[in-house]
């Protein structure tokens, strides 16, 4: 029997006056996934987030976190979420020690546990020699550590995060991710929006591609590369006999490039034997081979594939 998942959508219609934002926008989000949503600006991203933190009320349809109605429910469903936002909201004149025990407090818990909490949190994020440092004099990576320990104060099984590691530099994005997937390994589920079509596939174990307010598709990065593209090998030879000899005694479709005869490709089927038969092939010319390059369809091409207007 399939588990009912973290986040279910349905029918989901967001409007400004005669703009739809979101549009019969329907979505299942499985528990434990890390989900990250792609689209264009004005895609619908940001509502989507926000609707399902319940910032915003949705025009029609339904939002289900951890089976309470974000509507119905809010109260409820706003108790199992932990929200991130794109820009950082922290107090630039408090330290992260009182950000997260003004935050325990403010959601409940009594001195004792705040404090507990604090330094449980402090350790899990290695922000302890920051922790009487002021967040205006933090460095980004370190003020995007806060915001995310701010959102796991209450242990939300749900953390939503929109567009985390704008402006890091590149160190600090990769601890970032490094966070992130430590986050998920216990379960939690994770919904991410980005622009990042590298952070998508590094992070992501699910992605959920928006097209002007509705999913254009959803699946593993794997299945979505796939779908708009194949595998393509690629080999420079060392001479255009070499590569006439490879065409015509290959079992594998090779093709030569007509501005290069000295280079062939091949888009390789998604079958078990379609490298080894390619392979074998080229073992008998394997002497005349300069280069040999295997290129995977990327993001990226799922992303214009999918988004083109």
């Amino acid at each position: 029997m399939t588990p009912d998942p973290a986040i279910a959508i349905s029918a989901l219609t967001k409007s400004y006056g005669t703009r739809r934002a979101l549009d019969q926008l329907s979505l299942s989000i499985e528990r434990g996934s890390r989900t990250v949503v792609l689209g264009h600006n004005g895609a619908g991203k940001s509502t989507l987030l926000e609707i399902i933190a319940t910032l915003r009320t949705p025009t029609s349809g339904t939002v289900t976190v951890e089976g309470h109605d974000t509507v119905a429910q809010a109260r409820e469903a706003r108790r199992l979420i932990g929200l991130t936002p794109q820009s950082n909201a922290l107090d630039p004149l408090a330290t992260p020690t009182e950000v997260l025990a003004f935050q325990a407090v403010a959601l409940g818990l009594g001195r004792r546990d705040a404090t507990r909490r604090t330094r449980e949190l402090l350790d899990m994020f290695g922000l302890g020699e920051h922790r009487r440092t002021r967040i205006a004099t933090l460095s980004g990576g370190t003020r995007r550590k806060v915001d995310l320990a701010v959102a796991l104060v209450s242990e939300p099984p749900v953390v939503i995060l929109d567009e985390p590691t704008t402006g890091l530099d590149p160190l600090s994005r990769l601890d970032f991710w490094h966070e992130l997937k430590r986050l998920n390994q216990d379960g939690r589920t994770l919904l991410v929006s980005t622009q990042d079509l590298h952070e998508a596939d590094v992070l992501a174990t699910s992605v959920v591609v928006l097209r002007d307010g509705t999913v254009a598709a959803q699946g593993s990065p794997a299945s979505l590369k796939q779908r708009v593209g194949q595998r393509t090998l690629t080999l420079a030879l060392a001479d255009a006999a070499t590569s006439q000899a490879l065409l015509t005694s290959s079992r594998a479709s090779f093709r030569a490039e007509p501005d290069e005869p000295r280079t062939v490709r091949l888009a390789l089927a998604d079958t078990p034997d379609a490298l080894t038969i390619a392979l074998d092939d080229i073992g008998q010319v394997a002497g005349g081979v300069k280069e040999l390059r295997l290129t995977e369809p990327s993001l990226d091409d799922v992303f214009i594939a999918l988004t083109a207007r």
